[in-house]
């Protein structure tokens, strides 16, 4: 049963959940993480993006435990890599091919240093993203860094579902889709937090507003949803929170740990 007098760990999703439109932090959600903290609980991110697409403001803003970046492609603890999968670079080449055979979508490539960019005509390159022009480029990428995620435009269709089944999870929004290292997600990075700090499952909380975080609030003892979220995380979960725009994970915080 959960415990708050014990050392408790809390799992925050980024998007949706610890902002909203800007990259800045609420000062109460900063507040009751740092309080939290303070009376000797864990706080981590749990985030589909992975480490190189984690926005610099977002590190110099928080101090935290730890980073499970990529959906559970990798994790950091006191600042020390503990875990990492990341994607062949066979795997990278047979989805650029997919991509470039397939142009009505888009693909962003996320690594641990950089963001690599195959646009259309529905989504520009951003500054921050590198162009990618053929799917020879896989070699040059994978050869200087670590692709953890991939984020594929539009409803990922049957046939590439298909054809990367053995290799890829999916997690579908409604106009992107994320895609991971087969048997990856958010619940497995919180396991390896668990493996290695002690702390103990029914200890957890985790916060979260879409569909790569329901493995995390399924597993967490307590499952919060933004008021934000998508309705399947609203029904599942055991607790719903204020929005982002609200700062909801601190009001979940307050309630939860530091009554």
């Amino acid at each position: 049963m959960f415990n708050p007098k014990e050392k408790c760990a809390v799992f925050l999703d980024i998007d949706g959940t610890l902002i909203s439109d800007s990259f800045r932090i609420s000062d109460d959600n900063l507040k009751a993480i740092a309080e939290a903290r303070a009376r000797g609980h864990m706080v981590f991110i749990n985030t589909g993006r992975s480490w190189g697409n984690i926005p610099d403001i977002l590190h110099e803003q928080l101090d935290l435990d730890g980073i499970i970046s990529g959906i559970g492609a990798m994790v950091t603890i006191n600042g020390k890599t503990v875990w990492k999968i990341c994607m062949s670079e066979d795997l990278v080449r047979r989805v650029m091919e997919y991509i470039f055979s397939n142009r009505e979508y888009w693909a962003i490539f996320e690594g641990y240093n950089n963001v690599y960019s195959i646009p259309n005509d529905e989504r520009d390159k951003r500054n921050y993203e590198l162009y990618l022009s053929s799917p020879e480029d896989s070699k040059t990428i994978c050869a200087v860094d670590e692709i953890q995620v991939i984020a594929m435009g539009k409803i990922v269709p049957d046939d590439f579902i298909e054809l990367f089944k053995d290799d890829l999870t999916v997690f579908q929004f409604d106009t992107y889709a994320d895609c991971v290292v087969k048997g990856l997600n958010k619940a497995k990075g919180i396991e390896k937090v668990l493996e290695l700090t002690g702390i103990k499952r029914e200890n957890t909380i985790a916060i979260g507003d879409s569909n790569n975080d329901y493995d995390m609030l399924k597993y967490a003892e307590i499952g919060v949803a933004m008021a934000n979220s998508q309705q399947r995380i609203l029904d599942m979960a055991d607790y719903v929170t204020d929005s982002a725009k609200e700062s909801g994970v601190a009001r979940a915080i307050e309630k939860l740990l530091l009554k």
